[in-house]
């Protein structure tokens, strides 16, 4: 290789190396001034969503600690405490909150545990004795049976109601400490539609048959302290994939798009979609119904030896 060459192939490693830490510089700016602070940075007042944050967090560690083989009796003492002090500190605009009436709810099952030694079943309700199961059959048939579709039948938008049964069913995806910082934002005009799948360039050949789009993403101040940094891609993919295989079982089809792109492209979006600056753009999703005669690609998986390592 020609000493150009070299030095060519140099000046491209360094500009990538400068655009790679100048974005997760960013990513963790931004993550560091609007996620939640962490018990370990003092008495801060709290915004709303950070509000919620916080006594999420110490709610559900009551439902989990009731939910124990063997819970602890008494336990939680320096937990009620907080959560007596945050429910105290609750800002007006969210007193009416879903979650300010869990938390009192668990701080009141707490204490019945603690004084009464019982557990109080709607806050920690029993397992239901007969969980729906499928045949290994209709598993394998179910899960085998989705494939990314890039040929919509562009005249067949989905309903509200399809979308909305989808996110319900979605809702059930696991996250951390069940803060369900997530959301999804729908776009079905078709203006709207080009514009967004403009900017992500990744689906340039089927966009114009795409007749619904959906925006996953993350809300920062759900997620708290630099522990935390990465924690809103981590439940942002979870309900991602969750929605994908929601839509498939309510017969929708999907494709995701990846938001492989800078943060120049992320704020373009959110200022076209009109999206919160405080969320995070986690991957976009194509909805609708496969086209009459569409192909999809054969997409071959990896062995289970390959993806499943036993250790013990």
């Amino acid at each position: 290789m020609s000493i150009k060459a070299q030095s060519k192939v140099i000046s491209l490693r360094l500009r990538q190396e400068f655009v790679a830490l100048r974005e997760t510089l960013i990513d963790g700016w931004h993550h560091q001034r609007a996620s939640t602070p962490s018990g370990k940075s003092g008495q801060q007042e709290l915004s709303g969503d950070q509000h919620e944050a916080r006594l999420t967090m110490d709610y559900h560690r009551i439902e989990k600690g009731l939910a124990l083989p063997e819970p602890k009796q008494p336990f939680g003492a320096a937990l009620s405490e907080r959560m007596t002090q945050l429910i105290g500190d609750t800002p007006s605009a969210n007193s009416e909150d879903r979650y300010v009436e869990l938390a009192e709810q668990a701080l009141a099952a707490l204490e019945m545990w603690n004084v009464d030694g019982v557990i109080e079943s709607e806050v920690t309700p029993l397992l239901a004795d007969a969980l729906m199961s499928l045949t290994p059959a209709a598993a394998y048939a179910f899960f085998e049976s989705r494939h990314s579709i890039r040929n919509f039948d562009s005249t067949r938008v989905p309903t509200t109601s399809e979308l909305t049964r989808g996110v319900e069913l979605a809702s059930n995806t696991p996250s951390v400490c069940n803060r369900q910082g997530f959301r999804v934002h729908f776009y079905r005009d078709r203006d709207e539609i080009d514009a967004i799948l403009r900017i992500q360039n990744g689906a340039t050949a089927f966009a114009q048959t795409v007749p619904a789009v959906g925006v996953v993403t993350a809300r920062r101040a759900m997620f708290v302290g630099p522990d935390e940094r990465n924690q809103r891609w981590v439940d942002g993919g979870l309900f991602a994939m969750t929605l994908v295989w929601a839509f498939h079982a309510l017969g929708l089809s999907t494709c995701m798009l990846n938001w492989a792109l800078p943060n120049v492209s992320s704020n373009r979006l959110r200022k076209l979609a009109g999206i919160p600056d405080g969320e995070d753009i986690v991957v976009l999703i194509a909805i609708g119904h496969a086209a009459e005669g569409a192909r999809v690609a054969r997409s071959e998986k990896r062995s289970v030896d390959d993806l499943g390592i036993f250790h013990s």
